[in-house]
């Protein structure tokens, strides 16, 4: 079983000369100051939510001293702050195995950002040299917990059946003998959906591209995996609207909730890091099938996703989607997004050689907290297509 290795920047392309210097070089360097700030938003975590707490006491002041002792939101705060803390004790785990990856590298000067000196002047300074972590990052820290959930805890398994239950009963349909068959799953997050397609029996192989989810897929897989351990997360603790009740926000999801170890002789698993466009450039018709969840709509022009697909599977290989068309570019300026209807893509899978030989919608919710007084989900296209002719 080999369930990868703790994620490490990956190669980037062959060296090319440029201003005296390698093109390699540079291109490592980037992507290894990439990884540090990563890293950092990790790092960051605690005070970050200790600092929300500490808005939402000086807000709570405004309260009378009654109020605030028929609400309670002093024991509410203590309550917070120990989850932010038992958060960031499980995210100093999971960060630690990787420090020694970006213990080398210095100092970042092509990112600056503005910080208030002493005297009371601003100053641009580096980004590393001023430990900056955009709000952004710190979203996405969140949205990892979350996902840790999702995939990994008990209460993510209303999600799981919504979404990952009618995709592997597809493929069990379509693959009916799994020993020796190859299925590709780009986009895979923290692992757990390949895990499933490991443990029915196939050589399963995951994709991601985000830091976020490579750091926190080999937390689970290896570290936790390996000691068969699992650890409590609060995963709602700064989601402070749409509450039902202080309980509620605070409760505790177990991680893993099943040893990610525990899979057939026949099953394998794997984890690539990287573009899925750049790391799948090669190996051609190799593959039995791919299952992209949640996957088609990170494309910046999905024809390419199109293509990829049909190059990577064998003649007759299927190709399992679900998921929305949330166009992940659609409003950053800057990035190309080529934004289709469901219609549109429908016609365009089709001209490049695929048979879709069944389609529906299927209702599902993502990184939804169950007991929040706000719900929303995505009305999910699920279809399933064969490789029949060359594309058009």
């Amino acid at each position: 079983i080999m369930l990868g290795e703790p994620a490490q920047v990956p190669p980037t392309t062959a060296p090319r000369e440029y201003g005296g210097e390698s093109q390699h070089d540079e291109d490592d360097m980037q992507e290894q100051h990439h990884f540090s700030s990563i890293l950092r938003a990790f790092d960051e975590y605690r005070s970050w939510g200790l600092a929300k707490i500490e808005r939402m006491e000086r807000h709570y002041g405004h309260l009378s001293a009654a109020d605030q002792r028929v609400t309670r939101v002093a024991d509410k705060l203590i309550g917070m702050r120990a989850a932010v803390e038992q958060n960031a004790r499980i995210i100093a785990r999971l960060v630690e195995p990787h420090r020694a990856t970006v213990a080398a590298i210095g100092e970042d000067r092509r990112t600056r950002v503005a910080m208030p000196q002493p005297d009371g002047s601003t100053r641009f300074v580096s980004a590393t040299a001023a430990a900056y972590v955009p709000e952004s990052d710190m979203e996405k820290v969140q949205s990892t917990i979350k996902q840790c959930v999702r995939e990994w805890g008990e209460e993510g398994r209303a999600e799981r059946e919504s979404a990952h239950t009618p995709v592997l009963e597809a493929l069990g349909r379509m693959l009916p003998q799994p020993e020796g068959k190859r299925i590709l799953l780009p986009g895979a997050g923290l692992g757990r959906m390949v895990w499933d397609v490991a443990r029915l029996g196939y050589t399963a192989q995951g994709n991601e591209f985000s830091y976020f989810m490579l750091i926190a897929s080999n937390f689970v897989l290896n570290v936790l995996g390996a000691a068969g351990e699992a650890v409590s997360l609060h995963p709602w603790v700064l989601q402070t609207c749409n509450n039902v009740s202080t309980a509620d926000q605070l409760r505790a999801a177990r991680v893993p909730h099943v040893p990610p170890d525990e899979l057939p002789e026949t099953g394998n698993l794997s984890m690539c890091a990287g573009d899925f466009l750049e790391v799948y450039s090669d190996g051609f018709g190799t593959w039995d099938g791919v299952v992209s969840l949640f996957f088609i709509d990170t494309a910046h022009d999905v024809s390419m996703y199109i293509r990829r697909i049909w190059d990577l599977l064998c003649e007759g290989g299927v190709w399992i989607n679900l998921g929305p068309l949330l166009w992940h570019f659609h409003d950053v300026l800057g990035e190309t997004s080529v934004e289709l209807s469901w219609e549109e893509l429908r016609a365009l899978i089709l001209s490049h050689g695929f048979v879709i030989e069944s389609e529906e919608w299927r209702r599902c919710a993502y990184t939804t907290n169950a007991r929040s007084l706000y719900q929303t989900a995505y009305d999910c296209v699920f279809f399933i297509a064969r490789k029949s002719s060359a594309p058009n």
